[in-house]
């Protein structure tokens, strides 16, 4: 097989007036030349509709079979050729492939149209990060022989490989090929190479059969101690003649979980202190080149992490190359946010699921499959555990040796059959953020551990948001400080680091990124949860709390860098190192020594300020860092935004008056409220005949929600006055047990 990177030669335009349905034939005009990977989203132009992409293929003497293939095309693709239709893929962000007829003039003029509409019957059409529409990934041509492996089986190479150790602690490579020819005496050779580059094993099979391959000993992929890789090769063989080859990369590795010790790599624990991140960069958005990402894991190798949560669905091959060279562990996920009765989006994340595991389950890195996010935002419903009881099976059927994940929002409560169905389960919670404080995390960890003690639990995402330009002496909740963010993380994360039962964390984010429905902390169209700018231009402070933390390179770093002006005779200044000890140096006289406090900090208080520019150096040996502070006599206007002065930072998906996250309201269900002592004494305060017949009479359905039962049958004026009373008193009762 032959490949040939398909990134110039396309013209593009929108069809703002058409939809797959009604595009009949190409308009004239309004096309414009466009290189890939490419998206037309732009934060000024947030355009969501039909687009199309147009190109020539001249096929050349001696092409037998040949293969259109798109890493991604975001997010609905019909593919054309000279005008007919060949095939549909709905999804963003999986690998698919279309095979192309010779036609007669010999050049084929291909059309591809591009949907990145809300569809309900497509994950996700629902979320907090954007849509943003394009071949944004490479597109390919594959040029094979007649008879060659099926590349269009699930976007896969044609074969299916899936390590793993025995107890012997021998390796055992299982392998489904998947072949396209009519010969009877086709056979593939498969030789598995070693990390070393010698023969670790050989075997030849006829072309459909499933073989077993035995590695005695081999070298183990130990994550960051040891990513050993081994090179699978398939050659096809017809008639004595090779037809065709691939290769994959893979690696023998052992996994186990319990709800006590968390997560084990080869028979050793291991404590997952990981960063999540989603694949756009910058003004690059989606349309990110394999170099821009690992560049990125460039980045999570220097704070020092060893594990990433690819957020929120399949991720370019590039990124799982990369955790498995750098000896990185992934959870890799499907983008189910907002999961319905809708049998269509059901059947979409079913194929999301074998298309992601298909395409990656010879990936060492991956320890498991996530088949939701989130999705009890609005309610938990019994539809929702019996269709993620289905997505766990299909994950146990095509690889029994990974876990299934499912993330829950914090609200949740522990008792909630979504947190039966996976073999793990991961929580994302922002106490100190958008409710609570930020001290909460060790009391509620130990509160859900003791609830449930038999649950293999971790924190899939925590953080908080910051803006570069803002900063802050006091830092507080809600002023969207760097200085907050940096507080923030360096209080919660020795709570999380505090509880040995918990199989690891992971921040939420590595990098602001791209969420079109936001705007907040003077910021728009940004998540800026992210310890490094989207840019990948500035590392937050934040950056260098995990790395002292998690990094075994030695390195001092001075926060502050952009809290420049200073109102303040004097000041705290804080380093993040990973050294024992710091000395301060003020306008080039030595000032003090400060001793690490053990959390990766070295705080010095009251440190004098004179009027004008202060230079301060941070050392530990031959480790230095500079900052300039100048001493100014009115505060900054411009580090502050208005009203950012405290309380709770409203959630991005909370639209309505009545919900406080984390807190009872009337849009929780009646068997909630009920179930809780202090929010069932509320109702009983106001509408104590209502309890009554709820809890002795079977006519009212206790999965409604008590605002819809007290809607029902009632003058709408008295209805909402009562409401509004019931739901202000809930607003005070935290919901969580």
């Amino acid at each position: 097989m032959k490949s040939y990177i398909l990134s110039d030669g396309w013209r593009f335009r929108k069809l703002p007036e058409l939809t797959p349905e009604t595009f009949d034939t190409l308009p004239e005009g309004g096309f414009e030349p466009v290189k890939l990977p490419h998206t037309w989203y732009t934060d000024a132009d947030q355009y969501r509709g039909l687009t199309v992409y147009t190109r020539e293929i001249a096929w050349e003497e001696g092409w037998a079979c040949v293969y259109l293939s798109f890493d991604g095309a975001d997010q609905r693709c019909l593919v054309y050729a000279d005008g007919e239709k060949l095939a549909e893929h709905r999804g963003a962000y999986s690998r698919f492939r279309v095979e192309l007829k010779r036609p007669a003039s010999g050049v084929t003029k291909l059309t591809v149209l591009l949907d990145n509409r809300l569809d309900e019957t497509i994950s996700p059409h629902f979320g907090d990060f954007t849509v943003f529409g394009g071949l944004y990934r490479p597109v390919e041509l594959l040029v094979c022989e007649k008879d060659h492996f099926d590349y269009g089986f699930y976007g896969t190479n044609g074969v299916i490989a899936s390590a793993s150790v025995d107890e012997n602690g021998d390796g055992v490579l299982t392998l489904e090929p998947h072949v396209c020819t009519e010969s009877s005496e086709a056979v593939i050779v498969y030789t598995l190479v070693d990390p070393n580059g010698k023969t670790a094993a050989f075997r030849a099979a006829k072309a459909g059969a499933r073989v077993s391959l035995t590695v005695p000993k081999p070298a183990l992929w130990n994550g960051r101690k040891g990513a050993n890789l081994y090179t699978l090769y398939a050659a096809l063989r017809v008639g004595g003649r090779a037809a065709d080859l691939t290769a994959l990369r893979l690696g023998f590795r052992s996994l186990s979980l319990s709800a006590e010790k968390g997560l084990s790599l080869n028979g050793a624990h291991v404590r997952l202190h990981g960063v999540a991140k989603h694949q756009d960069i910058g003004f690059h958005y989606n349309a990110v080149r394999a170099e821009e990402i690992a560049a990125d894991f460039d980045l999570i190798d220097e704070i020092g992490a060893n594990a990433v949560r690819l957020s929120h669905y399949q991720h370019a091959q590039t990124a799982y190359d990369c955790a498995d060279e750098r000896g990185l562990l992934i959870w890799a996920e499907i983008p189910m946010l907002k999961m319905t009765e809708n049998e269509a989006l059901f059947d979409n994340a079913k194929e999301q699921l074998r298309e992601l595991i298909l395409q990656n389950i010879h990936h060492p890195s991956i320890f498991c499959w996530g088949i939701q996010n989130e999705i009890a935002m609005f309610k938990d419903a019994p539809y929702m555990h019996a269709q993620c009881g289905e997505l766990h099976e299909l994950c146990k059927t095509l690889d029994p040796g990974r876990f299934s994940a499912c993330a829950n929002l914090y609200p949740l409560k522990p008792k909630s059959k979504l947190n039966e169905i996976t073999d793990l389960v991961g929580y994302n919670i922002y106490f100190g953020w958008y409710y609570g404080q930020m001290t909460d995390y060790a009391d509620y960890l130990e509160r859900f551990h003791r609830a449930r003690p038999m649950l293999p639990l971790g924190i899939s995402e925590y953080g908080v948001d910051s803006n570069l330009a803002l900063h802050s002496e006091t830092p507080h909740i809600k002023d969207y400080t760097e200085e907050y963010q940096a507080l923030w993380h360096e209080t919660v994360y020795p709570q999380i680091e505090a509880q040995p039962w918990l199989w690891g964390s992971f921040v939420w984010n590595m990098f602001d990124f791209s969420s079109a429905r936001r705007n907040e902390g003077g910021v728009q169209f940004v998540n800026g949860k992210g310890l490094v700018s989207r840019d990948r231009l500035t590392k937050k402070d934040a950056f260098y709390y995990y790395k002292a933390k998690w990094s075994d390179e030695p390195f001092v770093h001075l926060c502050g860098h952009r809290f420049v002006k200073r109102c303040r005779e004097s000041i705290a200044v804080k380093v993040y190192t990973n050294q024992a000890a710091v000395r301060l140096t003020l306008n080039g006289s030595f000032y003090a020594e400060g001793q690490n406090d053990g959390n990766g900090a070295v705080v010095f208080e009251n440190v004098p300020l004179l009027p004008g520019e202060n230079r301060l150096e941070a050392r530990c040996g031959e480790l230095t860092d500079t900052v300039l502070f100048e001493r100014v006599e009115t505060p900054e206007a411009s580090y502050t935004l208005p009203g950012t002065d405290g309380g709770e930072v409203k959630n991005w998906f909370l639209t309505d008056e009545y919900t406080r996250q984390g807190y009872f309201s009337v849009n929780d269900t009646a068997n909630d409220v009920l179930d809780d002592p202090a929010a069932r004494a509320v109702l009983e305060k106001y509408v104590p005949g209502l309890v009554k017949v709820m809890t002795e009479q079977n006519v009212i359905p206790l999965g409604l929600s008590i605002k819809g039962i007290l809607s029902h049958d009632a003058d709408p004026a008295e209805a909402e006055a009562i409401t509004k009373k019931i739901n202000a008193e809930l607003n005070e009762i935290e919901n969580t047990f």
